[in-house]
């Protein structure tokens, strides 16, 4: 067997530039039950001449490269601060979206390894919320979320 080869791999090729911290952090979960990666991340691109910001979600192969067939923007315009997690063809996006005063925690799941996804609403809130996250205890898996209440464990059922 050689060795690891170390080279950075750009996954996205998007138009958001900031001379700034990014506001919406990516996620990256490596697909141990096949090869390859699941990611999701904010940007600006051109759509029909126009910016169009939005979460996005892809596979990426076992280097790192994106495969442009799987990008697609989350189903809700309001989408940020998205987490991701896979096991097997098992696949979580989670993320919060407000509209006024209230928050929603809301979930993308997939049994065949993110190819047709299915949209959830887990829960809501009023008032402060933390960033939805993602843990797996074995084939367990949940969406841990924070608000100024209590915090909310859901487990995904796919």
């Amino acid at each position: 067997m050689g060795a690891p080869v170390n080279r950075i791999t750009r996954s996205t090729h998007d138009d958001w530039q900031i001379n700034a911290c990014p506001h919406h952090g990516p996620g990256l979960a490596l697909n141990a039950g096949t090869s390859g990666y699941h990611t999701v991340w904010f940007d600006i691109r051109k759509v029909n001449g126009q910016d169009q910001a939005a979460v996005r979600y892809a596979r990426l192969n076992a280097q790192g490269e994106p495969l442009s067939e799987t990008v697609r923007a989350l189903p809700d315009t309001r989408a940020e601060h998205a987490d991701v997690l896979a096991d097997g063809h098992n696949v979580a996006v989670v993320w919060r979206s407000s509209e006024g005063a209230v928050t929603s925690l809301k979930a993308w799941l997939s049994t065949d390894g993110g190819q047709n996804l299915t949209l959830k609403t887990l829960g809501q809130a009023t008032g402060y919320n933390d960033h939805p996250r993602l843990a797996q205890s074995g084939s367990r898996m949940v969406v841990v979320w924070c608000n100024s209440q209590e915090t909310q464990v859901h487990e995904l059922r796919f």
